[in-house]
């Protein structure tokens, strides 16, 4: 990912959490309901552990995260973003449960803790984010400690396509432009780079949705829609779309857990 796409997700995408939490609606509106649950039962949370969460957005695995995690945990948590760093602060103070908890704003290839002094280190739809996926990982495996485990989640490829053909609907169906996000195939591959050995959890998903007002608010927080007139142009597309599938629009979609041992 080119500098200024960097730029574009920490000044304009991700500056703030708005975009963020109008994708999540559809997730927790019409998913499985059950993924916070699902990843605080897979991802190593040792008690009393040091936890990094690179790419922390507002903080929301922690103020989601069941009772069952342990509440002695030491948060790190990072962003890119000022924006998403002032939320995650204040969400997690909100809800009155982590108590050992610093959040700064750095880059996921510099984070500022020291060497193989996390237990936990996690990335949770990031990766696929960073200019060299690669350098990410390598900075995640210095701050981690031996014995010590990073889990990164990411999409499989061709994850949700029904949504990524409406979204190319007012472009008269052609591909995008742009090179494909990284996909768990690619970073399982990376990770058997970096680690000794890598386990992998998948979770799939079917979302039923039934209010075109979600997929619209949807559609409309992703970057095709800053350009001049595409809102309409969805609008439009999810209209036929709600039409044609008879009131319920479909998504197939799944996440995988690579978890890497140091």
């Amino acid at each position: 990912m080119a500098s200024s796409e960097q730029s574009y997700l920490r000044d304009v995408q991700y500056r703030f959490p708005d975009r963020l939490k109008a994708r999540s609606i559809l997730h927790t509106r019409y998913g499985r309901g059950d993924w916070f649950e699902w990843l605080s039962a897979n991802i190593p949370l040792p008690a009393g552990g040091v936890i990094a969460d690179v790419g922390c957005g507002a903080g929301s695995f922690w103020t989601n995260a069941p009772q069952g995690v342990p509440s002695d945990l030491k948060l790190r948590l990072s962003d890119i973003s000022q924006g998403m760093v002032d939320a995650a602060r204040a969400a997690i103070a909100a809800v009155q449960r982590w108590h050992d908890v610093e959040v700064s704003v750095a880059d996921a290839v510099a984070l500022p803790l020291a060497d193989a002094s996390v237990d936990t280190t996690i990335a949770i739809h990031m990766l696929y984010h960073l200019a060299d996926p690669t350098a990410g990982l390598k900075e995640m495996a210095r701050v981690t400690r031996e014995g010590g485990a990073v889990a990164v989640v990411l999409n499989p490829a061709g994850t949700m396509a029904e949504l990524s053909a409406l979204a190319r609907a007012p472009f008269g169906g052609q591909a995008d432009p742009r090179p494909e996000p990284l996909s768990s195939e690619q970073g399982l591959a990376l990770m058997h780079d970096a680690f000794a050995s890598v386990d992998v959890i998948r979770y799939d998903d079917e979302l039923r949705v039934t209010d075109p007002v979600d997929l619209l608010g949807y559609l409309t927080s992703l970057p095709i829609a800053d350009k001049p007139g595409i809102i309409e142009q969805l609008a439009a597309a999810v209209q036929d779309a709600f039409e044609r599938e008879n009131g319920v629009f479909t998504i197939t979609k799944a996440s995988e857990l690579l978890i890497g041992r140091r």
